[in-house]
């Protein structure tokens, strides 16, 4: 599963890498579907070719029912994505059915901005675009001396740190459209401590005191560098609380984050940036030398 959705996302001009790690936790436990009922294999000769998948959330917005439907290139062109994706459809309605018709609900997904099989099936199916998102990319060459603003101190993360540092994520996280309770809760945690993303030692932390003052949670995932041919590290859930803004924490997080990486023997780092963040970021990740790669757009479409 995890190749077929990797090399399905390649073909589609989406550098994300799926690993084995991330989909054995997300089985053992999981959170927002139904592995027997809300995954479809389609296999030729005995081999997976693709699948379809559907997830859900509750959120403030109403219902949010994802989906996806991965297939090798090879294997496209005779209409099998079409009716893969017009299945997870007709499954999701019965879902809504069973969930009942209390709030909003509506069916969503993502898909890379440029000309490409996935985003062809859902423009042609109704779907529309509700946010857009920059996948943002900088060279490890020359990363700036930017010093940590005083009364700021960087501790190494023990787990003792681990729930404030979730929790901080969850402030962060409040104006994303996708926001929801439901995936802060104590399992999403406990999950989120076996993802190949957890790398507290790359963490970059500030505190003030005993207050989270504001982070870089940096990751490397060697799986995904090995697939894309690649040394990339990542630069996410940049975060500062609002009372130290303005100081230029986030911007001495980010430099110390950029060393970290090289330190590890990467060449670059990544981020995405959702382009409607009331934050707006842009100037602080274009002026720390991050330049636009890729654009994503996540699309919905209402459910009656």
């Amino acid at each position: 599963m995890a190749t077929v959705m990797t090399r399905s996302r390649e073909a589609d001009g989406v550098d994300f890498v799926t690993t084995e790690q991330d989909l054995a936790v997300s089985f053992d436990d999981p959170l927002d579907f139904d592995p027997q009922a809300d995954i479809l294999v389609a296999e030729a000769d005995g081999k997976m070719i693709g699948l379809a998948r559907v997830w859900r959330e509750n959120r403030e917005s109403g219902r949010a029912y994802g989906h996806s439907v991965e297939l090798l290139q090879e294997w496209r062109g005779r209409g099998i994505r079409e009716k893969l994706f017009l299945y997870n459809e007709r499954h999701i309605r019965k879902i809504v059915k069973k969930d009942g018709d209390e709030g909003a609900a509506f069916i969503e997904l993502w898909a890379n901005d440029s000309d490409n099989d996935w985003k062809s099936i859902a423009v042609s199916n109704g779907y529309r675009p509700v946010q857009h998102v920059l996948e943002m990319v900088r060279s490890l060459d020359e990363i700036p001396e930017m010093p940590l603003p005083a009364g700021f101190e960087i501790r190494p993360v023990g787990r003792e740190h681990y729930r404030k540092i979730w929790e901080a994520d969850k402030e962060a996280s409040r104006h994303d459209r996708d926001f929801s309770e439901n995936k802060w809760d104590d399992r999403h945690f406990q999950s989120f401590m076996k993802t190949s993303v957890f790398q507290p030692d790359l963490w970059q932390v500030a505190w003030d005191g005993e207050t989270l003052a504001g982070m870089v949670l940096n990751y490397i995932v060697e799986e995904e560098n090995r697939q894309l041919g690649k040394k990339r590290g990542h630069t996410e859930h940049v975060f500062v609380r609002e009372q130290y803004r303005g100081r230029g924490l986030a911007r001495a997080l980010l430099a110390r984050s950029l060393k970290v990486l090289k330190d590890h023997g990467m060449d670059e780092a990544v981020l995405d940036m959702e382009v409607e963040n009331p934050y707006d970021p842009l100037r602080l990740y274009e002026g720390l030398g991050f330049r636009v790669a890729k654009h994503f757009t996540w699309y919905q479409k209402p459910l009656p």
